[in-house]
């Protein structure tokens, strides 16, 4: 017989899995776009796909925070649809390495997706809210989650989205601005990725506190 112990884990199992085997798509679609591109010794190419790759480590830390965070039993398949519709956005980002116009355009679309997914972890979050409504410890947890949340879901995503569509219009009428704002994209996606390896470091300290 199933326990809710049991369904947990197959629930976290899954959606492990799934993170790391779309963004391991991901990778290496990056991989094999980058490999021309890298040959020809032009700064821009070499600035995306360093940006490229920290767009994977700040897709899958945050979809790891979140994993141990509030994911559980039942399953929620338009969850996972997300992950599936991003690393999608992210293989066609990885092919336009050497056209800085559409690799801004389709970034646009990462980040509009991505905010549909943070929407719509946010709900689930607040359907989890009486797992942890148990103790101090757990309490501090989910207070540390929803903050979290909010401050990525309303502060991270509209930020990176208001900057990736003024850098598409700049990219649309001065393509030689492109290695500018392709460096400005690599400041901005590494000041994510420190962002998100810290909140990392303090969530599993609360739920370190709960065991």
């Amino acid at each position: 017989m199933f326990t809710r112990q049991h369904l947990d884990h197959l629930v976290l199992d899954v959606e492990l899995v799934l993170i790391s085997v779309v963004q391991g798509v991901a990778l290496t679609t990056l991989a094999i776009e980058a490999a021309p591109m890298l040959r020809a010794h032009h700064v821009g190419p070499w600035i995306a796909v360093a940006t490229g790759v920290l767009f994977i480590l700040s897709f899958w830390s945050v979809a790891l925070i979140h994993a141990i965070s509030f994911v559980a039993w039942p399953m929620d398949l338009i969850h996972y649809f997300f992950y599936f519709g991003l690393a999608l956005l992210e293989c066609l980002t990885f092919t336009c390495v050497d056209r800085p116009h559409d690799w801004f355009g389709y970034s646009i679309a990462c980040f509009v997706l991505a905010w549909g997914l943070y929407a719509y972890d946010a709900h689930l979050i607040a359907k989890r809210k009486p797992h942890y409504d148990v103790s101090p410890a757990y309490r501090a947890l989910y207070t540390h989650i929803v903050r979290r949340q909010r401050l990525e879901m309303l502060g991270f995503m509209p930020a990176g989205l208001v900057a990736h569509i003024a850098a598409w219009h700049v990219v649309a009428r001065r393509p030689d601005a492109a290695t500018t704002l392709l460096a400005i994209q690599f400041v901005l996606m590494l000041a994510f990725v420190v962002s998100f390896v810290r909140s990392f470091t303090r969530r599993q300290a609360l739920i370190g506190a709960c065991v």
